[in-house]
């Protein structure tokens, strides 16, 4: 799992500002999540840690949405974009992600769309999954087996 203090130090020993800025936007987001839940200093899990740098990387290119490329804001939120994606997990190919589709159809049992729910539940599961594109494959699947 990331640790967002050692890559704050990291980043201040090498005197990167705009690595240090998104280490400390992630930081100061982990710390309003924990202060939100009222957990204290218990460390958040990976999936949430996950979804928080996810969430980072989502506002930063929407915000890229109004700069040019060139601009300062543009090329530093394009910077700490790229540098947040290295710490979420590899996405599946579409053949890998077809593949665990059919693989998670068969283990539920799925029979036809009222079933959508089981197999999605079970594609959550496996890191890396495309949610938007597995979800078009298992009803385009599901579909077909009603079919």
């Amino acid at each position: 799992m990331l640790d967002v203090d050692a890559a704050i130090k990291t980043a201040i020993k090498a005197r990167e500002k705009d690595t240090l800025a998104g280490y400390r936007s992630l930081k100061t987001r982990i710390g309003a999540k924990l202060t939100e839940a009222g957990r204290g200093d218990k460390p958040l899990a990976e999936d949430e840690l996950e979804a928080l740098i996810r969430r980072e990387i989502k506002e930063r290119g929407e915000s890229n949405e109004y700069y040019q490329p060139g601009q300062g804001d543009y090329d530093k939120n394009a910077h700490i974009i790229g540098m947040l994606e290295a710490h979420l997990p590899k996405a599946l190919s579409p053949e890998a992600t077809a593949a665990a589709v059919q693989k998670a159809i068969a283990d539920s049992g799925a029979a036809g769309a009222r079933d959508m729910g089981k197999v999605m539940g079970a594609l959550k599961q496996i890191p890396g999954v495309d949610m938007k594109a597995a979800s078009a494959q298992v009803k385009e699947a599901l579909a077909k087996l009603e079919g």
